[in-house]
This record gives structure tokens, sequence and C-alpha cells, in this order.
């Protein structure tokens, strides 16, 4: 099937890589919004091949420092300035955007088209974005771009490890940030909006069920016919936690049940309970539970994480 938007593979391309890494989500109105993760390690790679013009933004965070850069918006030079590590660049894609890549550069790209936004804007009571006054050539200090930015690294550099839930979660919330920073007006939030109990039923076994991740945000809002950024927050506020953290509990939970059988080792644990593998498992625990398996074994797994 052929790609339309500006991540992924068209973005390889536009700037010469060898790979771009990318997660695709699905969202309401039948759009995809996605985050991709591109490098390059050479100086003077040259102008970026352009991107067709559409109506959707590119929201850039600089994992590395970038001291030089020329760039382009309309086909007409715009200032530039050293992009620190940590900065955000917004690239309205209506504009032809070309970069001169003077310096290496790292960085994570998050591909909004406008329906997209629209849509989110729309059920979440917040204002449409249009037009930002913004020049992507000196960038930004976001500092939720920033912190879900990076939280998607591990993720892209460890792609066996990558949760389909945690993927989501993280690129809908920046799509949502991105409405209430640069919309205009903050969207509204309904702090008493929760799950029904069938819904909250529904959700907690399909996940049950599908220790590995592997199973989108947005089919579990489909499953309570709720639109994706709703789902989150009801699930949030009904849980007390999104549903890839509720999940990792899950699967530490289901593991310490597992320990306590003697004649299972914790690799055929870590399978069992949707890890990738042993190593995988061994660092959750110590993220969750600040121990290890066999610590946790022998004495019973009598501090479960999970509360739910």
């Amino acid at each position: 099937m052929s790609q339309r938007g500006a991540y992924g593979e068209r973005l390889r391309s536009t700037f010469h890589l060898k790979s771009a890494p990318v997660f695709v989500t699905q969202t309401l109105r039948k759009t995809e919004i996605a985050a991709t993760y591109i490098r390059c390690d050479i100086e003077n790679n040259g102008l970026t091949a352009p991107i067709p013009r559409e109506d959707a933004f590119l929201i850039t965070l600089q994992v590395r420092d970038c001291p030089l850069h020329d760039m382009w918006i309309d086909g007409r030079p715009v200032e530039t300035a050293y992009l620190a590590a940590g900065t955000t660049c917004i690239y309205d894609l209506r504009r032809g955007p070309i970069a001169n890549s003077i310096s290496p550069f790292e960085s994570v790209h998050f591909y909004l088209p406008r329906a997209a936004l629209d849509g989110i804007a729309e059920i979440e009571g917040g204002p449409k974005v249009d037009d930002i006054d913004h020049n992507p050539g000196v960038g930004v200090d976001d500092a939720v771009t920033r912190g879900l930015g990076l939280a998607l690294l591990p993720a892209f550099k460890s792609g066996d490890e990558a949760n389909c839930l945690f993927v989501d979660h993280v690129t809908v919330a920046t799509a949502a940030h991105f409405i209430q920073a640069y919309g205009g007006k903050p969207a509204s939030v309904r702090s008493d909006d929760r799950l029904a109990a069938w819904q909250e039923a529904r959700i907690k076994e399909i996940l049950s069920a599908n220790l590995d991740g592997q199973v989108s945000v947005s089919s579990l809002a489909a499953e309570c016919g709720l639109p994706v950024p709703r789902f989150t927050r009801a699930f949030q506020h009904s849980t007390g936690t999104p549903p890839h953290r509720w999940l990792l509990r899950r699967r530490i939970d289901k593991a310490l049940d597992l320990l306590r059988r003697p004649r299972s080792t914790v690799a055929e644990v870590a399978v069992a309970c949707g890890f990738v593998d042993e190593a995988h498992l061994r660092r959750a625990f110590s993220r969750m539970t600040g121990s290890s398996p066999e610590v946790l074994r022998h004495t019973g797994g009598r501090r479960s994480p999970l509360n739910s």
C-alpha cells in the first residue's frame, strides 16, 4: 500500500538516509499520525528532497545538537540558529520546507495531518490549529514535546520491545498537546470522564489476553465506542494509569504468579507473560519492583505491584 504522508519511507528518502524507523497510529476520520526516527552521522548531507505539500504539520524534536543548517520556506531562506538537543521545530507542510543538512543530526518527527488534529480538537472541545507563528529554523523550547519524544527513543532503538499501546499513547498525547499549546486556547478536560463498568471490564479482558502488547489503542477505543483521546483519558481516570502502564503491571503480576511454580524458568516466564526475552523481563522487574525475579520467587511474590 502506498504511503501518502511525510513519515517513514518518505522522510527516509527526503533526508537521503538508509533507514527511518516509524510507528503509525490510526486515529479517527480514517487518518494516521506517525512518529519517525532519523539519524545522520555525517556532515554536509546536503539539501533535503522536496516534501509534497499537504495540509499537515511535522513536529520535530532535536535529539542531539545541530549547530549548522540552512532552511527555506516557500522557496525563501529563513533565519536559522543553533538547534540544541531538546529543541522543538514545527514545520507547516503547506509551505514546502527544505533544509540543508550541514551538521550531523538526530531527531524524532511527529507527523500530524490537519484532519486528525481537527477531529481531536472537535472531540476535546479545543481550538483548531491553523497558522503557527514559528520559525522552524530557530525552534522553540517545548518541555512537553521534549518529554514525549524522548520517551519514544527506547522503542525506536529496540523495536522488538516496542509496545503498541505505549507508542499510540505517546503519539496521541503529542497531537493533543500540539492543539492545546498552539491552537490558541486550552482544550477542555472533563475530570469526571470515566469508562462504564462494562467498558473497563472488557478492556482489561482484552489487555490480559494480549500480554505481548500487540493491540492498538484505536482498537480498544473502538471496542468501547469512543474516540481515541476520550478513551485514553477515561481509562486513566477509571484505573489511575494509562493502558500501556496497566498492561505492564498485568504482565508483572502474571510473572509473579508463574514464578511461584518452581519448575518454570525465568526465560519461560518471560515468554508466557509477553516479554521479548528474559532480559526484557528483568529490566521490567527492576523498574516496577526494584528487585529481581529470583528474589521475588524466594519471597513468594508477596508484594504484587498491581493494585487494580
